[in-house]
């Protein structure tokens, strides 16, 4: 079992990220951090919480950042994910748990070997780190989902939304943290097609599950037909740092330091690394080489992200699905 502490802010496919790890025989979630980022943190609370008594697990939900600590206005995208987060599926009034942040790190002293998964904005990693770094690096890897590297932003021409949304965050987490990146360059390939949703709804054991998933899908899906024009499906982009926890042959890495813009200019959120064919790494001080802090993922096996999500949704996938 991957021990995984994650940071997200549903959202649709964060929604979708969850359900996947929690159903993935191989990955124990010991704890969610709630944050802003395409809701509120209430209502990103709130819909975690729903996602977990769906699913009929307990699993401690942490009170995250509301607000960047960057001097940027909190945009939230209801014509992405919905006014409450989730799509068209609106969850009933539930209450729910909420265990103080800094209470996150006793999941170091009760697990080993932590990874750390942030597929929102960066602002409750960054606070995380800074109020208890002892703790946070004891975290055996970070994986952030974020950034668009020789390829368009999706939020705007430079920026993805995710450093967009907290870009000084951003910075500080690359700067102090060995990650390993999923951006847009990978994450644009793990679009899922209403075909797909459709085995699910037919096959899945989890008959709680299936309207839920329908109605954010259609929402979703929706949206994308206006956001990317004959797009065959919608894009999942959080589904990734989960699928290289259990599959990381699916993926291709290089290697690069990292850097974020934080002007508040149109290269905001920007994120920068070399790709010059004669690239080296820049010296340190001393003039000694640099240590390589991040890898970011370019390239994925789509065939193992159409079975890993098909077989991990409904549990028992036949061996001829997907041939």
């Amino acid at each position: 079992m991957k021990n995984v502490l994650l940071f997200a802010d549903p959202g649709v496919d964060d929604a979708f990220a969850i359900i996947y790890s929690v159903l993935h025989p191989d990955i124990n979630v010991v704890g969610i951090v709630a944050g802003y980022g395409n809701v509120e943190v209430e209502i990103a609370t709130r819909n975690i919480a729903t996602i977990l008594n769906l699913l009929e697990v307990d699993i401690p939900i942490y009170g995250g950042a509301n607000q960047p600590v960057s001097d940027v206005y909190v945009e939230f995208y209801p014509e992405i994910h919905g006014v409450e987060g989730l799509g068209d599926f609106e969850p009933e009034g539930l209450g729910y748990q909420l265990t103080n942040f800094t209470d996150l790190y006793e999941v170091f002293d009760k697990y080993e070997d932590i990874s750390v998964v942030g597929i929102g904005r960066n602002t409750g990693l960054m606070i995380s780190y800074m109020l208890g770094k002892q703790k946070m690096e004891q975290a055996k890897n970070y994986f952030i989902m974020g950034g668009a590297f020789l390829t368009p932003g999706n939020i705007t021409p430079a920026a993805e939304a995710n450093f967009y949304g907290d870009p000084v965050a951003a910075k500080f987490v690359f700067e102090n943290l060995k990650t390993r990146v999923f951006p847009l360059n990978v994450t644009n390939s793990a679009y899922v097609t209403p075909e797909m949703i459709d085995y699910i709804i037919t096959y899945s054991p989890l008959e709680k599950l299936k309207q839920p998933l329908q109605l954010m899908y259609n929402f979703y899906y929706e949206a994308y037909q206006e956001f990317i024009p004959g797009l065959n499906g919608a894009l999942f982009h959080d589904l990734l740092p989960f699928m290289y926890i259990t599959n990381p042959e699916m993926f291709s890495f290089v290697e690069r330091e990292i850097y974020i813009e934080t002007s508040s200019g149109p290269g905001r959120g920007a994120s920068i690394a070399d790709f010059r064919p004669r690239y080296e790494p820049s010296p340190a001080a001393g003039g000694e080489e640099e240590e390589i802090k991040h890898k970011i993922a370019l390239q994925m096996d789509y065939n193992k992200f159409f079975r890993l999500f098909l077989e991990t949704f409904i549990q028992n996938l036949p061996p001829e699905a997907g041939e």
